[in-house]
């Protein structure tokens, strides 16, 4: 017997084409993965703003973010951006905001649940206690590592 769920497919002309392929274009600095990268289970806090949490182990791996984007350290290794969105999906942190910076060639986190950053503050990560010098998409982490973001000025 066929499934309810089975539906046609719909014709789709080269510009309507296109226009999907251009709107799903990743930014520069992110591409798609070569292979299957690590899944890891880490620790993620949140400090610096009224919210002040911390979570049981994440498991996070390389994935897709905000708007489709892949975000993979050396193009298969989890980060601390990955953790932080998986630690929102899992754990429910309130909200996690961020946008692609396209200078930077990464993406600059905004707002965790309801402490924005702005001119004044910042929204930073950690790594086992140590500022990340890279952007937090191509920054690589591992298993059992503590990541840790902080509102500072």
């Amino acid at each position: 017997m066929p499934s309810s769920l089975v539906r046609k497919a719909a014709p789709v002309t080269a510009a309507g084409l296109a226009c999907a392929l251009a709107f799903a274009a990743a930014p520069p600095a992110a591409a798609g993965p070569a292979a299957a990268g690590p899944t890891v289970g880490v620790r993620v806090g949140v400090t610096g703003g009224a919210y002040t949490g911390s979570v049981g182990i994440v498991w996070t791996a390389a994935r897709t973010v905000f708007g489709g984007y892949y975000c993979a350290a050396n193009g298969t290794d989890p980060t601390p951006l990955t953790a932080l969105v998986d630690a929102q999906e899992q754990y429910g942190l309130g909200g996690v905001r961020a946008y692609w910076d396209a200078a930077k060639k990464d993406f600059v986190v905004t707002d965790i649940h309801g402490d924005v950053a702005d001119s004044k503050k910042k929204w930073t990560a950690y790594v086992n206690e140590k500022k990340i010098t890279t952007g937090p998409c191509g920054t690589a982490i591992k298993d059992t590592d503590k990541v840790r973001w902080t509102l500072e000025a």
